[in-house]
């Protein structure tokens, strides 16, 4: 007997749709709290990113750029790790999971704007929280060459054009909601971390964007002296990213999945219903054709 330790695709949808009807039911303090610690937990690995990037500028001059952001993509995804494995709440995870389960109509789109709406906001303020009391206040960035590593990431994300870091987001979030979708299709914590690696790794080394991620890393510059108002970060950062995320996650991974996975089933109930029918029609026919040949008689 061949045994997998995957869901195949149909089940996958259907255990994400699952959970966004746990998202959408529970508590509204467990929402805000689950959503807080997905933003600290997001940070651990935007903190390791920052480290290991600053510290690794001699192999950026010695073995070239690529190396560099590699490593940093190697880094980055235990924070996601740490969210999937203990349940968290994560703003861009949610665009996908509330998107199947509120068009399979197993939750409502005002489920779907609570949960966007207390996630994105409760991941800020896990965010905030550990930039100032575990990082700051820490005083673990305040040197070089980490500092100014921080405000150069920074300054460099807010001068990047509204389209162009538009655009980086949309890939950022289809491949961080690929991440959960091989997550949740894994049955063993293995696999899931595998899964939760590659896609994050990709997304940090080519240099796409994360609304939640730059919450952290460009938030972090801002408060160490970067170039870089609030207004400006808005405006020009996390909203073009926040967007580019909703397109990213809804729209290419939980809209195009549930759309793929919608049409087979209704093709499958097709070709039933239609063998009901024609079964049916056969037994009228078989009748009336009984029927005659007792007239005859």
């Amino acid at each position: 007997m061949i045994t997998t330790d995957a869901r195949n695709f149909h089940d996958t949808i259907e255990v994400i749709s699952v959970n966004g009807i746990q998202k959408s039911k529970q508590r509204i303090d467990h929402m805000i709290i689950k959503a807080f610690l997905a933003g600290v937990l997001l940070s651990f690995g935007g903190l390791l990113l920052l480290t290991v990037g600053g510290g690794s500028i001699p192999l950026a001059q010695n073995l070239g750029p690529s190396i560099h952001k590699l490593i940093q993509g190697i880094v980055f995804p235990i924070g996601l790790v740490l969210i999937v494995v203990t349940g968290a709440d994560l703003f861009t995870g949610n665009t996908m999971i509330l998107i199947i389960s509120t068009l399979q109509r197993k939750t409502t789109w005002l489920d779907l704007i609570i949960s966007w709406i207390v996630s994105f906001f409760g991941n800020l303020a896990g965010c905030i929280f550990f930039q100032f009391i575990l990082v700051y206040y820490a005083g673990l960035l305040s040197n070089d060459p980490y500092r100014s590593f921080t405000i150069q990431l920074a300054e460099t994300k807010g001068n990047i054009t509204w389209h162009e870091i538009f655009l980086r987001g949309i890939g950022g979030n289809w491949l961080v909601c690929l991440a959960i979708w091989l997550a949740t299709s894994a049955r063993d914590l293995y696999s899931k971390i595998i899964g939760i690696y590659l896609p994050i790794c990709v997304f940090i080394a080519v240099g796409y964007e994360h609304s939640i991620a730059n919450m952290f890393t460009v938030q972090m510059g801002m408060i160490l002296g970067a170039n870089l108002s609030v207004g400006k970060y808005i405006l020009h950062v996390l909203i073009p990213v926040t967007l580019g995320n909703i397109i990213g996650g809804g729209g290419f991974v939980g809209f195009v999945y549930w759309y793929l996975d919608w049409a087979k089933r209704s093709n499958i109930n097709a070709r039933v219903n239609n063998r009901s029918t024609a079964s049916a029609i056969y037994q009228i026919v078989k009748q009336h054709n009984d029927l005659d040949l007792s007239q005859q008689l």
